[in-house]
Order: C-alpha cells, then sequence, then structure tokens
C-alpha cells in the first residue's frame, strides 16, 4: 500500500470559473541576506509582499494576516513570510516530519520541467520537502533509469491530485535541497494558549545550483523569465475543548484544498531591478 498525503479534495476537471492567480516582480536583492528569520534586513523592508492569503478553496478572506514575499540574486532564491498568529503551535522536531498534520505551517512550492519542489517548515524550524515527478512523461519517454529509481524508493508518496490525471505522481520524501538556508523568528510563545501571540516570521534561501534539479530553462533565471510558485499555510487551531481544527491558506484561490496545482501557483517574474 504506498503512503498517501494529507487527505485532498481532488478536482474532477477543468479548473473554470477562478479569477487569474497573481503576477508577482521577483526583484533583485545586492546586500547580504543573513538567513536568521529575523526579516531585518533593509530589502526585505523595501521589498512589494503579496498579497494577503485566502481561504485556498473559495477565495475569502481569512482571520490572521498572512503574506510571502520574494528576491533574487546569482546564488539564491529568497522567501521570507510573515504571519499573525495568536496561538503558535509547533510540535515536530524531525526532519522531514509531517510537520503540517498537527503544527502550523508555511510552504512553498516551485515548478520545473515534468517535476516540483515542495518545502514546509513549523514555528521550530522543522523542515519537510518532497521532490514530484509526473509519471506519465517518464514512461512516456522509456525512461528506464528514472523508472528504476522511483522502484528503488523506500520513503515516497504515490497519488493522483487529480482525477482527469493519468498515472500520478511520485514524492520523494528523503530528496534534501543542497545548500537549502531556513530560519524562523516567533513574536510570542510556543504551545501556550493562554498567552496571546503576535506571530512568527520565515526565511529561505534556496540555491540555484540545487534548483537545477527542477530542469528549467535557466537556472538561475534570466531576468524576464517566468516561474511557477505556490505559497501556502496550514494553520492550527485548538476549540475549548482542546480539539485541533486545521484550515488550508494560500496565495491564490485553488478551488479545492489542494496546493498540487501548479497552474494555480503564482507567476513570478524575475526582473533585473534592485529591491
Amino acid at each position: 500500500m504506498f503512503p498517501m498525503p494529507r487527505t485532498l479534495n481532488l478536482p474532477q476537471g477543468p479548473l473554470e470559473g477562478l479569477p487569474p492567480v497573481a503576477e508577482y516582480d521577483c526583484l533583485r536583492v545586492a546586500e547580504p541576506i543573513i538567513v536568521d528569520g529575523r526579516l531585518a534586513e533593509p530589502a526585505w523592508q523595501r521589498v512589494t509582499w503579496s498579497t494577503p492569503f485566502v481561504k485556498m478553496d473559495t477565495g475569502a478572506p481569512v482571520s490572521l494576516d498572512s503574506r510571502v514575499a520574494l528576491l533574487w540574486d546569482d546564488t539564491y532564491l529568497y522567501a521570507a513570510f510573515k504571519y499573525e498568529d495568536h496561538e503558535i503551535w509547533g510540535t515536530h522536531v524531525e526532519h522531514h516530519d509531517h510537520v503540517y498534520n498537527n503544527d502550523s505551517d508555511a510552504e512553498i512550492f516551485i515548478e520545473g520541467n515534468g517535476v516540483y519542489y515542495e518545502l514546509g517548515v513549523n514555528p521550530i524550524n522543522t523542515i519537510y520537502e518532497v521532490f514530484w515527478t509526473w509519471v506519465e512523461p517518464v514512461v512516456e519517454r522509456r525512461d528506464i533509469a528514472r523508472l528504476n529509481h522511483f522502484f528503488s524508493l523506500e520513503n515516497f508518496f504515490y497519488f493522483l491530485p487529480r482525477l482527469d490525471e493519468r498515472m500520478g505522481r511520485i514524492g520523494e520524501r528523503d530528496w534534501e535541497l543542497p545548500g537549502l538556508k531556513h530560519a524562523v523568528q516567533v513574536d510570542g510563545s510556543l504551545n501556550c494558549p493562554e498567552i496571546r501571540d503576535n506571530g512568527w516570521t520565515v526565511e529561505f534561501a534556496l540555491p540555484w545550483e540545487g534548483l537545477k534539479a527542477l530542469g528549467n530553462p535557466h537556472t538561475p533565471p534570466h531576468p524576464g523569465d517566468i516561474w511557477r510558485i505556490g505559497a501556502s499555510r496550514c494553520q492550527h487551531f485548538h476549540d475549548e475543548h482542546g480539539n485541533n481544527i486545521a484550515v488550508d491558506w494560500s496565495w491564490n484561490r485553488h478551488g479545492y484544498i489542494n496546493m498540487h496545482i501548479p497552474e494555480r501557483w503564482s507567476k513570478v517574474r524575475f526582473v533585473e531591478q534592485v529591491v
């Protein structure tokens, strides 16, 4: 039996009637970025932040302000998240733990050529990574080496994010982006519902050298290149009885509780202008 990710509401046909996805200009950064989660560099003060995240299925406003911002240089793609959060919750401590199951998390998805990368982090800086590959193109080009690689995997996901998709996708759960830097800063307490917290911030530096695995034509991108990048938040609330209530928010409306729809990820244009 194949392991499966968290329960998804699967699209059954074309994504019709949804608004256009956000378009975002990712500006260059010319000053050093220290990845400590504090977002103290002047560049993060000058950057254009995304529109607030919305409910992933309906697009309705959400109760806590959630935004992402992106920058780049010749070495890294930088991503920052700032989350309002009055009950900051984080319990998973092992790398590749399913932090979205119990903890609040920040997630980024980056599309490549027949593949994409998923990265998430919780408020105590525990991350998980998954490298996803569409199976059908691998079969069609008779890439035996890649198929043998799939059969040798011991820790993976296999699933059909869409019912109109043939053969599904393989998610490598032990894949790690070489040189990845990540940090989190909490403004408040951790796992103390009696204390009203303010929020938490996240900082990622994703090396272009490792992102070459996505197979995009230019890595680092050339100015003017557009990549599909998604961002989301799994937020956990606790009711008066201590029950865990999970909600999924994202940069764009997806029409379903399902981040694995790249055509609903934002169009990120890399520009030469310095922030």
